[in-house]
């Protein structure tokens, strides 16, 4: 009997610590900036066809707002204070993106970027999350 709680709660041990997404802490699956900055990098190359030449202003745009908006996330900041702060980096990245792409490709990527991020204030429009259940 002993030995099947043991065996059990091991199991539940690993299964808790395997189950976590990487960058743990609070939130869960956070990326680095890094990680979230080659993964915006890596949709903008797909979905904007960018060239060789635009790839890394580009994944330096990425980085740098990354980093910015990183230094916003406090679990216990003023949330009003921090989406006025995200809205101002927001309008910024897209300057800097503004002179990187061809109009066709801003165009494009403002166009997905709303696509995707506006269903974020509707709630009735957001697919749910798995931590959302």
């Amino acid at each position: 009997m002993k030995k099947f709680l043991l065996m059990a709660l091991l199991l539940c041990g690993s299964t808790v610590m395997f189950s976590q997404r990487p960058g743990g802490g609070p939130g869960g699956g956070q990326f680095s900036p890094e990680d979230f900055a080659k993964r915006q990098t890596e949709w903008m190359t797909k979905e904007l066809n960018l060239t060789d030449a635009q790839i890394a202003p580009v994944d330096s745009v990425n980085l740098l707002y990354a980093k910015k908006q990183q230094e916003l996330f406090k679990p216990d900041g003023d949330r009003e204070a921090m989406r006025e702060a995200m809205q101002t980096i927001n309008a910024e990245k897209e300057a800097a993106f503004a002179k990187i792409l061809t109009e066709e490709q801003f165009k494009t990527y403002k166009e997905k970027s709303r696509e995707m991020f506006g269903r974020r204030g509707n709630g009735e429009n957001r697919p749910p999350r798995p931590r959302d259940n």
